[in-house]
C-alpha cells in the first residue's frame, strides 16, 4: 500500500488558492450581470428618450372666445397632469370650471392655469411628474360646444415628445391639437 504524505503548508496554500478561485468565480458572475443590466439601461437611454418636461405651445386666435356681440374675450386654459383619465373624461364642463380639484382629486398630480387674451400665445414648459400618464387641457370658453367636447384635449404620455412642444390652438370656441409634423 502506498501512502501519500501531504505537507501542512501545501494543504493550507491549496486551500487558500481554492478559496480565492471560488471568490473570483462568484464575483465574475455578478460583474457579468451588472454589465448586462448596464447595457440594457444604456440601450434604453439611447433609443427611448424619456419625457421629463412638458412642453405645450398655446395660441389663442382673435375669435377664440367671443361674447354674444362678437367681442373677443380672454380664455382660461387649464393643464392637468393626471394618473388616470377616467374621472376627467366623465367630468362635465361646469364641474371642471368650478370644482376641478375636487372632481379630479384622486388622479390630479399637477395643475397649471393660464389666461390667454385674444391673439396671444404662450409656451408652457414645466417638469412632468413621474407618475403622469395623461396630460389633459381644457379651455374655459364662454359658450363651449358641449356636444362635441371641443373644449378639452387629452394626451397620453406616449404622445408627448421630449424635444418638441405639442401645439394647441384656441379658435371659434374650440381647442384644437396640431400634429407634431406641422
Amino acid at each position: 500500500m502506498v501512502t501519500i504524505g501531504f505537507k501542512p503548508q501545501r494543504v493550507r496554500a491549496l486551500g487558500w488558492v481554492l478559496v480565492v478561485f471560488c471568490s473570483v468565480l462568484l464575483g465574475a458572475c455578478g460583474v457579468t450581470q451588472s454589465v448586462g443590466s448596464g447595457t440594457a439601461a444604456m440601450a434604453e437611454a439611447v433609443f427611448y428618450k424619456k419625457v421629463k418636461v412638458l412642453h405645450l405651445d398655446l395660441s389663442a386666435r382673435k375669435t377664440a372666445n367671443t361674447d354674444a356681440l362678437g367681442v373677443p374675450l380672454s380664455t382660461m386654459v387649464r393643464v392637468y397632469q393626471l394618473r388616470d383619465m377616467k374621472a376627467f373624461a366623465a367630468a362635465e364642463y361646469g364641474a371642471l370650471l368650478s370644482t376641478d380639484s375636487h372632481v379630479l382629486d384622486a388622479d390630479l398630480l399637477v395643475q397649471n392655469d393660464i389666461y390667454l387674451r385674444p391673439g396671444e400665445s404662450y409656451s408652457l414648459s414645466v417638469p412632468l411628474n413621474k407618475e403622469t400618464q395623461f396630460v389633459a387641457v381644457t379651455a374655459m370658453f364662454r359658450n363651449p360646444d358641449l356636444t362635441r367636447d371641443s373644449w378639452r384635449v387629452v394626451l397620453a404620455k406616449s404622445e408627448l415628445d421630449p424635444d418638441l412642444p405639442r401645439s394647441l390652438i384656441l379658435l371659434n370656441q374650440q381647442l384644437l391639437l396640431r400634429d407634431l409634423k406641422e
